[in-house]
């Protein structure tokens, strides 16, 4: 209701200042003659019944009752009435552009019909047991917890405005059913279906990701490798690195095959262009040792790669080079978990 008038207030030929002022006229035009109405039918003359605010005062009559308020079936079609009038009421006023939110009228919308129903049930069961108050608050948390798709937060919110926590479990199964049935429906055209889709929570996404994964799950196990030992000559290191391959970064062993260094390949051309550099050994060209394990998380693999300078890394287990951990891995792990999830 709230989308259809906006979107017939937007093709209005007029100011755009104006427009509120068209959905206000159209309130008072709603909202007069009801209040005037139902203001004789229970003997209160001037009495609002929330359609003219954010109706918590509606609600408020819905849990505790009103001495005015009708006994029976009488009682259930007011609220319905009122239910209806608050969802064109606030469509007009939101819809139009006007100064007013959204949150207080969900509310009002959802404990009006829960407090209906409520006393409908109490009616028909002929169970006076039952607390029409009780559906009120339920209501009013699932209608906004279902268009919101925040009900986690609607639970919360309804158990601390209750003061109490006995309403966790319907509130629990309605809150459920509202997610599923309304996953289509939302009432903030700019929420994203997840978390990580949020340019706000990136930096959450990124953090979950790091510490959720391991070397072990990313890193690459090629059958073969090529590594140095300490007296490699210069000119061996230049005719292998510029042989091309998938190496980035190339282990330096010592006499007992432990890692004594690392190879980049972009500095051995670096070292070729020097006036001694056919002298050179793989020992003075390699840089200081950095390795992974497979069960570091992503998180400090990153602060080794930041710390040596090198965008892959060699990963050991039990002192053998038994893989290789690329930054592009991390990236195509990240770009992974941020696409999107189709609506199945």
């Amino acid at each position: 209701t709230m989308r259809f008038v906006h979107v017939r207030v937007a093709r209005l030929n007029l100011p755009q200042w104006s427009k509120p002022a068209v959905g206000g006229a159209l309130l008072g035009l709603l909202c007069t003659p009801l209040v005037t109405y139902m203001g004789e039918r229970i003997y209160e003359p001037g009495q609002g019944l929330g359609l003219l605010g954010g109706g918590y005062g509606a609600v408020q009559v819905a849990i505790t009752g009103m001495y005015w308020l009708p006994d029976g079936y009488e009682a259930v079609e007011l609220f319905l009435l009122l239910c209806a009038a608050k969802i064109l009421a606030a469509a007009l006023t939101i819809g139009s552009g006007g100064s007013a939110g959204d949150f207080a009228p969900s509310l009002a919308v959802g404990g009006l019909f829960g407090g209906a129903f409520g006393r409908a049930c109490q009616l028909l069961l002929d169970d006076p047991t039952l607390s029409p108050g009780a559906f009120v608050l339920v209501g009013m948390g699932t209608l906004y917890g279902g268009i919101a798709h925040a009900p986690l937060s609607a639970l919360v919110l309804v158990c601390e405005m209750a003061g109490s926590y006995d309403l966790l479990v319907p509130l629990m199964l309605t809150e459920g059913i509202a997610f599923v049935a309304l996953r289509t429906t939302y009432l903030y055209p700019a929420q994203v279906p997840t978390v990580r889709e949020s340019p706000a929570h990136r930096d959450a996404v990124l953090e979950h990701l790091l510490a959720s994964t391991t070397v072990r799950m990313l890193m690459q196990r090629p059958e073969e490798h090529v590594s140095f030992l300490l007296d490699t000559p210069l000119a061996e290191l230049v005719r292998v690195t510029s042989a091309g391959g998938w190496q980035d970064t190339f282990p330096v062993l010592d006499a007992q095959g432990q890692l004594a260094g690392l190879i980049d390949g972009s500095s051995v051309f670096t070292a070729a262009n020097q006036p001694d550099g056919e002298w050179l050994l793989a020992a003075d060209v390699m840089l200081p040792p950095a390795s992974l394990t497979p069960e570091d998380d992503l998180r400090r693999a990153t602060e080794h790669m930041i710390e040596s300078g090198l965008r892959e890394l060699p990963v050991l287990e039990r002192g053998c080079v038994v893989g290789f951990l690329d930054e592009a891995d991390i990236t195509r792990s990240y770009v992974a978990r941020r696409a999107p999830v189709s609506e199945a």
